[in-house]
C-alpha cells in the first residue's frame, strides 16, 4: 500500500522545478533571521519597560507608605492600643 503511494509519487513528476531552490532557501533563511532579530530587540525593550515601571511601583509604594509609618509609629498592636487582640476580647471598642 505504502510502496502503491510511493510509486505513484515518483512517476507524476515535479509540479515546479528545483533550479532556485537553495536559493530559495537562503532567502527565507535570512527573512527568518531578519525577523528574529527585530523580535529580539523588541522583547528586549519590553522587558526594560517592564523593569523601570516595577522600580518605579516599588519606590511610589514606599514614598507613600512613609508618611503613615511615620504618623502611627512602628508598633501598631500594643497593649494600650484600640484595636489590640486583648482590648477587643475584654469588650473595648475603638
Amino acid at each position: 500500500m505504502i510502496d502503491d503511494y510511493l510509486r505513484e509519487i515518483g512517476e507524476a513528476g515535479l509540479d515546479r522545478t528545483l533550479d532556485d531552490l537553495e536559493a530559495d532557501i537562503w532567502r527565507r533563511l535570512a527573512v527568518r533571521s531578519q525577523y528574529r532579530e527585530v523580535a529580539r530587540r523588541r522583547v528586549s525593550l519590553q522587558s526594560l519597560v517592564m523593569v523601570i515601571g516595577l522600580i518605579g511601583s516599588i519606590a511610589g509604594g514606599i514614598n507613600a507608605a512613609r508618611p503613615a509609618i511615620a504618623a502611627h509609629g512602628r508598633v501598631v498592636l500594643t497593649l494600650g492600643s484600640d484595636l489590640a487582640p486583648s482590648s477587643l476580647l475584654l469588650g473595648h471598642t475603638p
